[in-house]
């Protein structure tokens, strides 16, 4: 394994080789989140690829090299979602199909309570609980990704988490 900070550094320097090894070795963590967004391949590459591009230009302004994964993943979600916004064929009910097929579903009613609830949540609701259940996210890294302060990140999966539970009649600590 290579150190992150020393990658990153020489990245900084210009290094594209290193740059690229920091990205290989989270590979199918970026993928995955990519494709989570998109549902297609062609489309989670070109993203990656956009990310990649504007990361390595913005390299230099990444104060903590320590958090270079969460730097990333934050400019690929907003890519991402770009890409989203410029396709009309993209709904925000295909993010919460990807949601739900992460689910593992011991009925039809479970399904369809999920669903139900999902799709009852805003975006950025989605999203985090999607960061924090689904990838297992620690909730300081989904603040990071989400560019939003720890205790924002705490309160709203709190407040989630809540209604919820008060949709599904109370929901126990499943989710």
């Amino acid at each position: 394994m290579y150190n992150i900070q020393e990658l990153v550094q020489k990245s900084k320097n210009g290094d594209i080789s290193s740059f690229m090894l920091l990205l290989k070795q989270k590979e199918n963590d970026i993928y995955n989140i990519s494709f989570s967004y998109t549902k297609n391949s062609y489309d989670a590459e070109d993203c990656i690829s956009e990310a990649s591009i504007k990361a390595f230009d913005k390299l230099k302004q990444l104060k903590n090299e320590e958090k270079f994964y969460y730097w990333f993943i934050s400019i690929l979600i907003n890519v991402c979602r770009k890409n989203i916004k410029g396709k009309a064929t993209v709904s925000s009910d295909e993010i919460i199909n990807t949601i739900k097929d992460e689910f593992s579903y011991r009925s039809i009613d479970d399904r369809l309570i999920i669903e139900d609830l999902l799709s009852k949540l805003r975006k950025d609701e989605r999203d985090i609980i999607a960061l924090r259940y689904l990838k297992d996210y620690s909730i300081k890294e989904i603040a990071s990704i989400m560019n939003m302060p720890l205790s924002t990140v705490k309160t709203k999966i709190y407040r989630t988490l809540s209604f919820l539970r008060a949709k599904n009649g109370g929901i126990k600590n499943e989710l």
